[in-house]
């Protein structure tokens, strides 16, 4: 387990949850909540820019963000990263598949955050004695994979102003889904670097504020410190050719 993370004195139950409307269990039974915080090896604390963790480490935690953002990546040899997803308050991170050995994947807490533990083994076996839980993993494992998909596909055949405008429409509507802003809100919480952006999008820092720029003249945001004031949703959305489907 990372070696960043320090136990939150004041733990927030299960069953009482704030954000579990929005996580792994969210739609089941008391019991399963019970079963689940016997299980919980406890809530920590992760300060900014910290690792929870890393690409080959051992796959033997898995967690559910409960309050920040997280940068999920991978990297190439010369240790630069390709960003694969933003974690959202609600998310299930680091989970792997019975037989899995090492984790496919880093988490950096892109602000200030607290996670959930949960040992591998004992989801494991939660699975098995509750095959509708599994069913559930399975289906939020494939949004996450979609999401993922959609960003590769960015990369590939996407302008740069297209993969930034794409990846704000998303974060805006899933921020919206889950109640994390109000339904009518037009602005978001943004705490991502330019340098975060970059990694999501495949684009230099400078490149970034280039095209920030861009879209703040042409009146479709106004970012402001850790914000963003999205001026004309749809507008958003055309250029970077978002469209919601399943929530992620």
């Amino acid at each position: 387990m990372s070696r960043f993370l320090t136990p939150r004195s004041q733990r927030t139950q299960c069953a009482s949850c704030p954000v579990r409307q929005n996580a792994l269990f969210q739609v089941v039974p008391l019991s399963y909540i019970e079963d689940a915080q016997s299980r919980r090896t406890d809530q920590y604390r992760l300060a900014a820019r910290r690792t929870l963790y890393e690409e080959g480490g051992q796959a033997d935690m898995a967690f559910t963000l409960f309050e920040g953002w997280m940068l999920l990546y991978r990297s190439d040899s010369d240790g630069r990263r390709q960003g694969l997803r933003i974690a959202l308050p609600g998310d299930f991170l680091g989970y792997m598949p019975p037989g899995s050995t090492h984790i496919h994947h880093s988490a950096l807490a892109v602000n200030n955050a607290v996670v959930c533990g949960f040992r591998q083994e004992g989801l494991h076996e939660m699975m098995t004695r509750h095959p509708d839980l599994a069913a559930h993993i399975t289906r939020i494992q494939a949004r996450y994979m979609a999401s993922c998909q959609s960003h590769m596909l960015g990369l590939g055949r996407k302008s740069a102003e297209q993969r930034i405008a794409y990846l704000v429409a998303e974060l805006f509507h899933r921020l919206k889904y889950r109640r994390l802003i109000a339904a009518d809100a037009t602005s978001m919480p943004f705490p991502l670097t330019q340098e975060m952006v970059g990694d999501m999008t495949g684009l230099t820092p400078v490149h970034t504020n280039r095209v920030m720029r861009k879209l703040r003249s042409e009146g479709v945001l106004q970012s402001e410190r850790s914000r963003l004031e999205v001026l004309d949703p749809e507008v958003l959305a055309r250029i970077g050719g978002f469209v919601p489907e399943e929530p992620a």
